[in-house]
């Protein structure tokens, strides 16, 4: 059976589709420029050296699950396995998500993407799909067998309890958010994997995966439409501020031109994953988003200082 109610917003981050879903799940009200950008994950950008689509899903995590509970939450991974693990290593797992069901938490998997387990029948686990058929979203993990994800990485499954009431308001948790946001363009080498970059790393990488002929793979087209919303996210949660009078470290003029850094670089990041678009523009609209993003780094960082 379905957990009532339990649904994943169909975000391009699909990992924020996971948390924006938990936290209605958990009947917290944080909307889902609070949810990207106080978790870090608004600033996030992961680029592998050859444009792999997998660079949503590649880097170091910690600090950004360090900071779920100012939302109301927290996370712990369950354990994870390979599709072809041995038996008693599958029932182990399984075991462990559904006691994490039955103590009232919710629970993910992370295989080709990250998704919602919605529930459990006599078979498997019901898993949340939010953009309908696709490849990557089985709607169901077969007990045992775990048929449905075959192929690819491991499977690790994820447990999200509520800590609290959501604390997006609160200069702490602004704060630490916007230090996240620094500490991943002035020390992008913490949260990369062999083979990735991060912050300015990434958009170096991703130049260089222009000029080397992949502008025109899936990976391109992918990591724009994921990173591009997560910048959508860090704009709209900084015009938030603007147009509030908000008791926090940013004055709204501040805010202001944050919202707009953002919101540029979104937009180029998303005209860099348009299929049509020829290498030398898509180079050009990786370049200015950089740009733009070093930009609003150094100001989060007078803010800071």
């Amino acid at each position: 059976m379905k957990t009532s109610g339990l649904r994943q917003p169909p975000h391009n981050t699909s990992m924020m589709g996971v948390v924006t879903g938990a936290l209605d799940g958990f009947g917290l009200e944080v909307s889902a420029p609070e949810a990207f950008a106080l978790s870090g994950h608004a600033f996030v950008i992961n680029i592998h050296e050859e444009l792999c689509p997998s660079g949503p899903y590649c880097w170091d995590g910690t600090r950004f699950f360090e900071r779920l509970p100012s939302l109301g939450i927290r996370a712990q991974q369950l354990g994870m396995a390979l599709p072809n693990a041995p038996a008693d290593e599958k029932a182990a797992l399984e075991d462990a998500v559904r006691g994490a069901l039955a103590r009232g938490s919710i629970c993910s998997l992370l295989h080709l993407d990250n998704q919602l387990v919605l529930g459990q029948d006599a078979d498997g686990f019901l898993l949340a799909q939010p953009w309908g058929e696709v490849d990557s979203t089985p709607p169901r993990l077969t007990f045992g067998s775990w048929s449905e994800c075959q192929a690819g990485p491991p499977l690790t499954f994820f447990e999200f309890q509520r800590c609290g009431e959501a604390n997006t308001k609160a200069r702490k948790a602004v704060f630490a958010a916007l230090d996240l946001a620094l500490a991943l363009w002035r020390e992008p080498g913490r949260f990369a994997e062999a083979g990735y970059g991060v912050g300015p790393d990434a958009y170096a990488n991703w130049l260089a995966a222009i000029d080397a002929g992949h502008g025109d793979e899936h990976g391109n087209w992918w990591n724009g439409v994921v990173w591009a919303e997560c910048r959508q996210h860090a704009g709209d949660y900084f015009q938030s501020l603007a147009a509030a009078d908000f008791p926090g470290p940013l004055d709204q003029e501040q805010a202001r031109h944050l919202a707009i850094g953002y919101r540029n670089a979104a937009k180029l990041l998303h005209r860099t994953s348009d299929k049509t678009a020829k290498a030398e523009a898509k180079r050009g609209f990786v370049a200015e988003a950089r740009d733009i993003e070093a930009d609003c780094v150094e100001r989060i960082e007078r803010l800071l200082a």
